[in-house]
């Protein structure tokens, strides 16, 4: 039952709305209880010829009173035990993500979308029928269960004792089939997050795909997975297609028994006509139990498993997490210290930077060059904290920045990626993504000097063109432009650019730097390119190569140096001499 223990806290926060339900449900199940009861006086009192119209008026007036409020209680309790499941799925879905949101970026590189998109579908969906209507079945089918016995014994309890006998061989199905029916939708789940994981990834990067010329390999691991998929669920129709007519049968065993040996009854008048229609509608209410049996075990089954992959989800601890009282710094001055800083993204793998000492005084521009894998963005995820480093080898203004508080740091902090990612929203609401309060004159502001502005007011609405998912409307350099304007709207006392002018042509790029030129004057700078045209200007250049600090200093000085900085500049301006 631990699996449970997440569900505790919601169960008891809507208490009452169950409490309300369950009231209802019972005055629903007392009216049903009755209406045997009075066809049984209705029948008896035709059977024995007492019975005028005036008599069977009262028996239907009641019958249809009964049916009434059995409509109207059942409205209720539908309405507050079915609203509290949805509520719990409602508050269970926002802490799922929640939880996610709070998760290091390192946690979202081992775990699929996929996964985590079948996590708040499918397995949300299952928990909610279990905390639904799964309990709703389960109250029901035991008071309807025993009362009907009740019943049942009060009209004929020979009779009902002899209807009992197949009873164990319920027992014997649900635990046989009980435990197979929860590994096979786990197995199930499992295959779907698979699926789920394919497709996205397939609609995401469809364009490469169709310039691939791989729709044809590519539909063909879909339809592997899809078969994966529909064979799992296959298995699981075979169990569950066992499962109901077995229980189904041993309900027509029942119905045989009561034929038999109350029909038997009858005729040497043993028992009223109208007992045994009562005996047999009571018969058929004590059934509805036993069906719900096996539905029920599936929807906890279900339930169950899916409360399980939920539950791996909400205990997971997230890697990055501040000490008890964090230093906040507010303002953020831009003072940056590496020392003697080795790093690797698994404690078993080969250290990415090795043995990084550098200073970045407030206020300066620094750039970081080097061939592609050596470690520079790695070296700007680190500065976010967006990755655990060792105690005292990263000092943000003179302290550690593992007892720095995340949240006023990080909104002082402006950063554009090496891989674009705009939302699938309007371009004012990407560029105010980090600002929402900001005027729009403000975010105007900042696409000019991004050089986005000509380009946007070109657009069918402008501003609020809508740039679809991940910007899907927009070249590579507009995306890069428009996420610089979202990084300057910000204010930020830092600034680090990753890569951020590769998608722009070298005029652009000089414009974008000759209006950030004013805009960097009080803020830390931090540049990473691949260009020598973008970072020449900057008032110190490290070189990283394979993970180590190569080179430093002024563009002149490392060219006077002759080393990779150098090789770097001379092969570039080879290229753009060969172009013009």
């Amino acid at each position: 039952m631990k699996v449970f223990r997440t569900l505790k806290k919601y169960l008891w926060r809507y208490k009452w709305y169950f409490v309300a339900g369950f009231f209802m449900l019972l005055l629903v199940d007392g009216f049903q209880l009755v209406i045997p009861r009075i066809t049984k006086a209705a029948i008896d009192a035709l059977s024995y010829g007492t019975a005028d119209s005036a008599l069977l008026m009262k028996y239907a007036g009641f019958i249809l009173l009964l049916a009434t409020g059995v409509g109207g209680t059942r409205f209720f309790w539908r309405y507050w035990i079915i609203g509290a499941s949805r509520k719990i799925e409602f508050d269970l879905r926002n802490r799922f993500y929640y939880t996610l949101l709070s998760q290091s970026v390192g946690y979202f590189n081992k775990t699929k979308v996929g996964d985590l998109m079948a996590l708040a579908t499918n397995d949300l969906d299952a928990v909610r029928m279990m905390a639904g209507i799964a309990i709703v079945a389960s109250f029901d089918a035991f008071f309807m269960l025993t009362a009907s016995l009740v019943m049942l014994a009060l009209l004929n309890w020979k009779l009902t004792i002899w209807v009992l006998i197949p009873a164990p061989f319920l027992s014997l199905i649900i635990m046989k089939f009980g435990k197979q029916l929860h590994d096979r939708f786990e197995q199930v789940q499992a295959s779907f997050a698979s699926l789920t994981d394919k497709a996205q990834e397939t609609y995401s990067g469809i364009r490469v795909i169709k310039a691939y010329v791989q729709e044809v390999p590519e539909f063909a691991d879909f339809r592997v997975r899809n078969r994966d998929y529909m064979d799992k669920n296959m298995r699981l129709v075979k169990i569950w297609g066992m499962f109901d007519p077995l229980i189904g049968f041993v309900i027509g065993i029942c119905f045989g028994l009561v034929l038999l040996l109350g029909g038997d009854r009858v005729i040497l008048a043993k028992m009223s006509m109208g007992d045994f229609v009562a005996f047999s509608a009571y018969l058929g209410i004590a059934i509805w139990p036993m069906i719900a049996i096996g539905w029920i075990t599936n929807l906890y089954q279900r339930g169950k498993a899916s409360m399980g992959r939920l539950n791996v989800v909400f205990e997971q601890t997230p890697e990055i997490r501040e000490i008890e009282k964090p230093v906040v710094l507010d303002p953020l001055k831009g003072d940056i210290e590496f020392k003697n800083l080795d790093f690797s993204y698994d404690e078993d793998a080969e250290p990415v930077l090795k043995n990084i000492s550098l200073k970045i005084p407030a206020g300066n521009t620094v750039a970081i060059v080097g061939r592609t894998g050596s470690g520079k963005s790695t070296l700007l995820k680190i500065m976010l904290r967006l990755f655990d480093v060792p105690d005292g080898t990263l000092f943000i203004d003179g302290h550690d920045i593992r007892t720095l508080a995340l949240e006023p740091f990080r909104r002082q902090v402006g950063m554009v990626p090496q891989e674009t990612f705009l939302f699938s929203e309007t371009v004012i609401e990407n560029i105010k993504f980090g600002a929402p309060d900001a005027t729009d004159d403000d975010a105007i502001r900042c696409a000019k000097i991004a050089q986005i502005y000509d380009n946007v007011i070109e657009f069918p609405e402008g501003f609020s063109t809508m740039v679809g998912e991940r910007g899907v409307s927009l070249s590579g350099g507009q995306k890069q432009r428009i996420a610089i304007a979202r990084a300057l709207l910000m204010k930020p006392k830092l600034l680090i650019l990753d890569d951020a002018f590769s998608a722009v042509d070298t005029e652009t790029e000089e414009k974008i730097l000759q209006g950030l030129a004013e805009f960097m004057a009080d803020t830390t700078n931090i540049i990473v390119s691949h260009r020598i045209s973008t970072v020449k200007n900057a008032d110190k250049i490290f070189v990283i190569d394979d993970g180590y600090i190569a080179e430093e200093g002024t563009h002149d000085e490392l060219l006077e140096l002759g080393g990779i900085y150098a090789d770097i500049d001379r092969r570039q301006k080879l290229e753009k001499m060969l172009n013009d």
